[in-house]
């Protein structure tokens, strides 16, 4: 029997409890210490003697929004309060009160419970007694949160809210002896056989007259992890491949354009939400930047003012002072009219797999810095068919073959199109596409359609990954990594 000290009492305390099934951390010895029983563990599983079950487990604890919430009491807690108190408040009141970001919070979820502003105030309903009851159950919540919670559904109302809740993983085994296990014999095991001989031993000679243990070199060897593929950069290289097999070529891009580029090009009006500060990081810069293709800011300028052909433009006075200001990127979309303004010969087809930046509240679906996947072709035959075409079999080698294409709306593209698709009987809305309008080809100097198509990287590996919250994508635990590996 060839087993260190160690192992043999692991398996000594495995058969005092009686060959339960036992939990990996439950297994407490004294003078060893996790690691120590943790590799023991591993080795008595290679040798035949045990088996284990991995398991996952998380545990839900307050962030650092949480804290305040229960020091100060939840958004919705002190506004409903305020309301049952003085029976209805103004919207600039409850502002005073609670505070201008607060009060959206608070809104965003009494509207949940049909509570919703009206001529610029709050009224308590006639259940406000209901209501507040289970916003005061929210409340308590936090006390058990403090401490951590392990019960999933608990945790219900505070999903998606940002830094009120925050999620642990922790990694565990259970841990079960094998029939060669049970009836191994454990009353001749030397527990003192030497496997080693410090410097400390030398020194004062102690190793003299001990037994030394046995060492097979054909034992098996414990499981080490080699180095691989984060998942998300697997996916990456994977669309890179459909896109090369299928002909693209990818475009090189920036991460700080010129809003001429980002948006006016894209004939996205410059009074467009979209611009505002809460969606789009800008820049500053004490160089005046250079547009390095200002002819094409005139073309543009026109179409914002005047349209193209047929097409009315949006009939204001176009400001060159906001083209030229600089953003980082909001959409790759931008690296596609870029690259085809410099190469304009048809036929082209481009497609990249790079980040882009939104001024977004992260919570578990969404992220301020994300990838976008863009395909576009640029043909004198260009048509929604053939864009179909290419959707239906780049979706179908990323294992999506029941798609839909519903009608939509974008600020560069008509017509446009949602592609959802039906995986696991859910349908998944995986990005949007159409085909470039005049507005948009005909000041860059293209003479042809454009058919584009894209979506988010980050949300298709979730659904791809079965991932429940967006930023387990970044998780940089190696234990949840090799978890990952090992169901790929």
């Amino acid at each position: 029997m060839d087993l260190s000290p160690g192992e043999i009492r692991v398996l000594a305390f495995l058969k005092r409890n009686q060959n339960r099934t036992i939990k990996e951390s439950e297994i407490k010895i004294d003078g060893m210490n996790t690691r120590e029983i943790s590799s023991s563990v591993s080795w008595l599983e290679a040798k035949g003697y045990l088996t284990t079950i991995r398991e996952t487990s998380s545990t839900w604890k307050l962030g650092p929004e949480g804290v305040k919430y229960l020091e100060e009491g939840l958004p919705e807690f002190r506004a409903i309060k305020i309301m049952i108190d003085q029976g209805s408040v103004s919207m600039k009141d409850l502002s005073a009160k609670i505070g201008q970001d607060e009060m959206k919070i608070a809104l965003a979820q009494l509207a949940k419970f049909g509570i919703r502003p009206s001529s610029g105030s709050l009224a308590a309903p006639a259940n406000s007694a209901e209501i507040l009851s289970k916003i005061e159950n929210r409340q308590s919540l936090l006390v058990k949160l403090k401490d951590g919670l392990s019960d999933s559904s608990a945790i219900s109302d505070f999903r998606g809210r940002e830094n009120v809740i925050q999620e642990f993983k922790s990694y565990d085994r259970t841990v079960k002896l094998t029939e060669m296990g049970l009836k191994l014999q454990l009353e001749n095991a030397q527990e003192d056989l030497l496997g080693e001989v410090t410097s400390e031993m030398l020194l004062s000679r102690s190793w003299q007259g001990k037994d030394f243990r046995k060492y097979d070199l054909n034992a098996p060897v414990e499981k080490t992890y080699t180095t691989y593929m984060h998942p998300l950069t697997s996916l990456i290289q994977k669309i890179r491949k459909i896109f090369l097999e299928m002909g693209f070529t990818e475009m090189p891009g920036h991460y700080i354009e010129y809003t001429g580029w980002n948006m006016d090009a894209l004939f996205i009006p410059q009074d467009h939400p979209a611009r505002e500060m809460q969606d789009t990081f800008y820049l500053k810069s004490d160089a005046k930047p250079e547009f390095e293709h200002p002819e094409i800011l005139k073309s543009v300028a026109r179409a914002h003012e005047k349209g193209v052909k047929s097409y009315r433009g949006w009939g204001y006075k176009f400001n060159m002072e906001e083209a030229h200001r600089l953003v980082l990127r909001t959409h790759t979309t931008v690296s596609t009219i870029r690259s085809l303004y410099e190469n304009p010969e048809p036929p082209v087809a481009v497609f990249s797999v790079e980040r882009v930046f939104r001024h977004e509240s992260v919570d578990w679906k969404h992220l301020a810095e994300l990838h976008q996947v863009e395909g576009a072709v640029y043909a004198k035959d260009a048509n929604l068919s053939t864009l179909k075409g290419l959707m239906r079999h780049f979706y179908h080698e990323l294992g999506f073959d029941d798609l839909d294409f519903i009608p939509s709306y974008y600020p560069y593209t008509e017509p446009s199109m949602d592609v959802v698709a039906t995986f696991n009987g859910k349908e998944i809305e995986l990005g949007g596409s159409g085909i470039f309008r005049p507005e948009v080809t005909i000041p860059a100097g293209l003479k042809y359609p454009v058919m584009a198509w894209g979506l988010g990287l980050e949300r298709l590996a979730m659904f791809l990954y079965d991932l429940k919250d967006i930023r387990d994508i970044y998780n940089s635990d190696i234990e949840w990594l090799r978890h990952f590996q090992a169901k790929m």
